[in-house]
């Protein structure tokens, strides 16, 4: 991830620093940063082949310089990424060796996608410059960033960091610290659902992923899940989520508190005015031509 994260700052012509902090031989991390090069130049070379990479890979690569050790010179940068192992005791350490040569106003982003922030501040001097940045994989492609904050996180920090990634063409979504964020939650609902479907037999696994591609997550390119629902109607997911929970008598299927407390205020999407958005004074046929032009021009350019 750390490589992915360079990467995508290297595109847009920022300067990174890519630290290797772990105790090695210098033979080792020769070892090491020779691998690294040799993945990042794999990668780069890839993007010129399929025209997403525009210009000189070696213009890319400069961008980029390797280090090791932990000190004042390595940890000098307004922004440090960190990209180590997921164990909480590694990242704690790692934090506390740094703490003392990171200056007053460099934010810290810990690119954890299951420790909680709450866990990660036992180890940082200045918790209100602690944030968490879930990258996607490859982290030099996907524009999602989602930014997890702590009650202590000073809202600076929020916008120093949202201002950045949006310098190099990502999209920052800024979220309270909660396990699994946003999508690995709703991503790993969707799997397990997908594996009960393949468990259950009711269609082969080449089937179940046709249909997420040219339907489930076809759609979601246009649509997100909350505003699907507003357009399709709350009452759909309604008795939709009633049908399936009574078939399967799983807790999975519940009727959302929200959902069933929108239904009773007779708040069902734009044609009343209310959904989960607000649609006052919004015109509903402009509303759907929009979404629908949206489906067309993402149709055209699957079928190229």
């Amino acid at each position: 991830m750390g490589l992915g994260i360079g990467l995508a700052f290297a595109f847009k012509n920022a300067q990174v620093k890519i630290i290797d902090g772990k105790q090695r031989s210098f033979e080792e991390y020769g070892r090491v940063e020779k691998k690294a090069r040799e993945e990042l130049y794999s990668n780069l070379k890839f993007l010129k082949k399929v025209g997403y990479l525009k210009g000189d890979l070696k213009r890319v690569i400069s961008n980029i310089s390797f280090s090791y050790g932990i000190n004042k010179e390595n940890l000098e940068g307004d922004f440090i990424f960190e990209a180590i192992p997921e164990k909480p005791d590694l990242k704690i350490e790692l934090f506390k060796k740094i703490s003392p040569y990171v200056h007053r106003e460099a934010v810290l982003a810990s690119t954890t996608s299951t420790i909680n922030i709450n866990t990660l501040k036992k180890g940082f001097i200045h918790p209100d410059k602690l944030l968490i940045t879930h990258w996607l994989n490859p982290a030099f492609i996907i524009p999602l960033v989602e930014i997890a904050f702590s009650s202590e996180t000073d809202p600076r920090s929020i916008e120093h960091m949202k201002n950045l990634l949006k310098r190099i063409g990502k999209v920052p979504v800024v979220l309270k610290d909660s396990p699994g964020f946003i999508i690995p939650r709703i991503q790993a609902v969707a799997m397990n659902e997908a594996v009960r479907i393949l468990e259950e037999g009711v269609a082969t696994p080449e089937d179940i992923d046709r249909a997420i591609k040219t339907g489930f997550g076809f759609r979601l390119c246009a649509f997100g899940l909350l505003e699907f629902i507003d357009m399709g109607g709350l009452d759909i997911l309604y008795y939709a989520d009633d049908f399936l929970h009574s078939a399967f008598k799983s807790e999975r299927f519940k009727v959302p508190k929200l959902i069933k407390e929108k239904m009773e205020k007779g708040e069902t999407g734009p044609r009343t005015g209310k959904g989960i958005y607000e649609y006052k004074d919004v015109e509903i046929k402009t509303l759907f031509e929009r979404k629908y032009r949206d489906l067309i021009k993402l149709l055209r350019f699957v079928k190229g």
